[in-house]
């Protein structure tokens, strides 16, 4: 087609027609997959608008997108279906897209110099809004037309000490122009959030059982009787002595006691040895304190 401006006008109504559907609400209205949101930052000569476009449709456009855009694809991670939300950010990281990004693909050329200096300036500032630790992060260098009249400016070795200084995140060399590890990207970030996921999870899970635990769960009823029984009679080394200010000073006899105490009265009493002071367990005693009575009522055990 020889009319430019109508091969511009076709190719903008294409690209309307893609954009459309990877926003439309009704493509994932009805799923209940898990979303993966990963953000994609660098500047309009990054090339990174035409890595996300390659991505989702499968061709080349060299256009890059000022205002940037939102898309979404399903993927399989580890045989689990995710919905991945693609953010294409149109300048530096803003707060709003720090808290909003589960990771972060960096992207600059390979042969444009201040794309490659502006990813570490969007790096430091998206530390002022999130901790690097928590956000899994790539970089990506697109080599999208290089040719003998447009060479490679930033050489390997630069490219993986920025890889280094971006907290040793993963480096890929990419070309939209044939697709050339376009997939692996985004695959790669999708997994690295998934297992951070993972990690984090398995971290939270033991706190989760805590209450569970022998040392959390309640008083038994049958433990609260041997508390009576290990009193002294006469004021000795009472085991609630250390809460005499809020808890009442003796406990209620039972049957079994009361018992005891009638066959006691009728015979010479037997010198108790008395026990060393012990602090009971918090919850014995607010398990305990309605058991108790207002009146004192010592008691003696009989003689073998």
């Amino acid at each position: 087609m020889e009319d430019l401006a109508l091969q511009n006008q076709i190719r903008e109504h294409v690209i309307s027609i893609e954009d459309s559907f990877v926003n439309s609400q009704e493509w994932t209205l009805s799923r209940s997959v898990p979303e993966l949101k990963v953000g994609i930052v660098g500047n309009l000569s990054s090339g990174k608008s035409a890595l996300v476009h390659r991505y989702l449709t499968g061709t080349y456009v060299q256009e890059e997108s000022p205002e940037g855009g939102r898309f979404k694809k399903e993927i399989v991670v580890d045989g689990q279906s995710y919905l991945l939300l693609i953010r294409d950010e149109g300048g530096p990281p803003e707060l709003q897209f720090a808290a909003w990004v589960d990771a972060v693909v960096f992207v600059f050329s390979l042969e444009d110099e201040i794309s490659f200096q502006t990813v570490y300036n969007y790096f430091l500032r998206l530390c002022s809004f999130r901790n690097a630790s928590e956000v899994p992060m790539v970089l990506v260098g697109t080599q999208d037309a290089i040719s003998a009249a447009n060479p490679r400016v930033i050489d390997d070795s630069r490219a993986r000490k920025l890889s280094t200084d971006l907290k040793r995140c993963t480096y890929y060399e990419t070309c939209a122009t044939y697709g050339l590890n376009v997939e692996r990207v985004f695959q790669d970030v999708a997994q690295k959030v998934v297992a951070l996921r993972k990690k984090q999870q398995l971290a939270i899970g033991p706190c989760k059982s805590l209450p569970n635990s022998p040392s959390h769960s309640a008083v038994s009823a049958a433990s609260i009787p041997s508390v009576h029984i290990n009193q002294a009679s006469n004021g000795g080394g009472s085991a609630f002595s250390d809460y005499s200010s809020s808890v009442p000073s003796t406990p209620s006899i039972s049957q079994r006691e009361l018992r005891i105490e009638t066959i006691a009265a009728a015979s010479t009493p037997t010198p108790i040895r008395k026990q060393s002071k012990r602090r009971s367990n918090i919850f014995t005693i607010c398990a305990t304190v309605s058991n108790f009575s207002s009146t004192k009522r010592p008691f003696q055990l009989l003689p073998n």
